[in-house]
């Protein structure tokens, strides 16, 4: 019974994704339940035909470039480690939403460098918590 209550500092970074993702997992019910009893209750479908998922002239690049981006983060957390990616990545995913304008840039890359930064040392070094 002691073993399970060990702390084990390899697999540390794994327990707050466990508690967000209950978290999601709940407010994600809370947000259907209503709405699946509102249309059994009027003998509704859930989705009706007439809605679409996308709405019209959505931003093809926007949604396509951040599911590729979110890819290759994963897998370059994986290649190259937490810092070096995130500061590639975050500072990609800024570039896709403000653009290339140098201003943005600086903008960007300030947004990159701090919140990298801060996440590092807020949960990397303080809480001492293993980043992947």
């Amino acid at each position: 019974m002691r073993d399970f209550y060990a702390y084990k500092y390899s697999t540390s970074h794994l327990f707050f994704p466990k508690i967000i993702i209950t978290v999601l997992i709940f407010l994600g019910l809370c947000i259907i339940l209503p709405k699946l009893i509102k249309a059994i209750k009027n003998k509704q479908p859930l989705f009706p035909k007439d809605k679409k998922f996308f709405i019209e002239n959505y931003d093809k690049v926007k949604l396509f470039g951040t599911l590729i981006l979110l890819v290759l983060y994963f897998l370059a957390l994986e290649w190259i480690g937490f810092v070096p990616a995130s500061l590639i990545f975050i500072f990609l995913f800024n570039v896709l939403y403000c653009g290339t304008k140098p201003q943005s840039l600086l903008v960007s890359g300030s947004i990159t460098v701090v919140s990298v930064i801060l996440t590092w040392l807020v949960f990397g070094v303080i809480f001492n918590i293993t980043l992947p």
